[in-house]
């Protein structure tokens, strides 16, 4: 679907609530003393609020502090659900739809037995990778959405050796549940850091001249095979020539265009917008390409009321590039062999066993499809050792950077139960995903979808 970029948000209707996600966050909240709830939620503020002073002056900084994990989503989606003063656009899109999901269907959420315990230990204890208690959670509530009457968490027991996240049951029917949230790759994180690093010198060359451009490169080879001065001498090439002409060789395919001002300018004149975010990108590029990765630098003026919002933007360079190297795709499609292990060896052998795991797809259609044919191949040949695993459930999330008018966030969501081994047990949560609701259900995957439309 073709998506037109001009448009200006209204100026009325940003004070409203998400009274659903506010009442996830007050009872999360609740798990920790109130003085030190508030301390770390000041610590929170203290450090986005530095971080983004320093990125409006041009230099790099950490926006959260990675040891509460914890404190950051819950200020991220208090911020979206009452006061858009601190909310970043780019981090809220991963942590909105889990907490308003959990806060529209929260009635059943505290229908399941040791929830409390569950989201006391998220809180606390576990602070520094709450994903995977989140997780448990959206699992634990299909399960009782899909009509199971007991969907208990089980408790931890030091010593003991098979101990399932969750034990479901219905009248003659039970099933031990173990949870798996699988993170980004290392290797995801080292190449979209060597991305930023080929597009810094051409920020500070764009400075220095004054020159704003868009510049959109395909690498053919892994980025870490790119020398450090491949894109810069084409950049700068293209620059002091005026010219436009795409270049293509053994490392990269990529061109070199002017900003989109016009666009971005009429937008301005009645519009703010925040600084960095996809739209700011989808302004200066006249496009948003939503599984490219993308880098920007500008010289801008706050808006007054609004100081990480735009007003008038005066010189600006973006960078959008992609990985097509073969090599990189496989290495970034993370598959669930030593994870389906690792869950395996948590199921008892007196009941059937289910494992779900959860993957954030943000490598692009490519990645997930070649991710989802590894977990396929692993599923079909593996062979449990003492349990009676019978299903795996992949989950794959696709967060969005959304760019449409009267849209905050967007995130797609594809589910692929595996069957191990020959048996004849039913899958235990048909026709059930985990963020969606069931009348947005559809058939397929997503990155299906996505290579049909690109």
């Amino acid at each position: 679907m073709t998506h037109d970029p001009d448009w200006t948000a209204p100026k009325h209707g940003h004070d409203f609530r998400d009274d659903d996600i506010l009442l996830v966050t007050g009872w999360l909240r609740s798990f920790v003393l109130a003085a030190d709830m508030e301390r770390r939620l000041g610590a929170v503020r203290e450090r986005l609020t530095e971080a983004r002073s320093r990125i409006i002056a041009g230099e790099r900084a950490e926006l959260f502090d990675s040891s509460d994990l914890a404190a950051w989503y819950l200020f991220q989606a208090e911020a979206y659900a009452k006061d858009r003063r601190f909310w970043v656009p780019e981090e809220a899109m991963r942590i909105v739809p889990i907490m308003k999901r959990l806060g529209i269907e929260f009635a059943l959420l505290l229908q399941i037995e040791g929830i409390a315990e569950r989201a006391a230990r998220l809180m606390t204890s576990e602070r520094r990778q709450p994903d995977a208690g989140l997780f448990e959670m959206l699992v634990a509530l299909a399960y009782r959405r899909a009509g199971w009457t007991r969907v208990d968490f089980v408790p931890e027991e030091r010593g003991r050796r098979r101990t399932p996240d969750l034990q479901v049951s219905r009248p003659g029917r039970s099933f031990a549940v173990e949870c798996k949230r699988m993170m980004p790759s290392v290797y995801e994180q080292k190449e979209r850091q060597r991305g930023e690093d080929l597009a810094r010198p051409i920020h500070a060359l764009c400075l220095e001249l004054g020159a704003s451009v868009v510049v959109e490169v395909i690498y053919n080879v892994e980025l870490t095979a790119v020398p450090d001065e491949y894109l810069i001498a084409h950049v700068r090439e293209r620059i002091d020539r005026r010219d436009i002409t795409p270049w293509s060789d053994e490392f990269a395919e990529g061109q070199v265009r002017p900003v989109a001002w016009s666009l971005t300018h009429k937008v301005l004149s009645k519009d703010d917008v925040y600084f960095g975010s996809s739209r700011m990108i989808e302004l200066m590029s006249g496009t948003y390409l939503h599984n490219a990765e993308h880098s920007i630098a500008a010289r801008w003026r706050p808006a007054p009321e609004r100081p990480f919002y735009a007003e008038a933007i005066y010189q600006a360079s973006v960078v959008t590039w992609f990985s097509g190297s073969t090599d990189a795709i496989l290495r970034k499609a993370r598959h669930f062999k030593s994870t389906l292990s690792q869950a395996e060896e948590q199921l008892p052998s007196d009941r059937p066993g289910v494992v779900h795991v959860g993957f954030e797809n943000t490598g692009g259609p490519e990645v997930d499809s070649a991710r989802h044919f590894r977990n396929w191949l692993e599923a079909k040949f593996f062979e449990p050792r003492d349990s009676r695993l019978r299903w795996v459930y992949a989950h794959y999330f696709a967060p969005e950077a959304t760019t449409r008018p009267n849209e905050s966030w967007a995130i797609t969501e594809s589910v692929v139960p595996f069957r191990i081994g020959r048996h004849k047990t039913q899958w235990p949560l048909p026709n059930q995903l985990l963020l969606t609701a069931a009348e947005q259900m559809t058939e397929g995957v997503h990155w299906d979808r996505f290579q049909s439309q690109s």
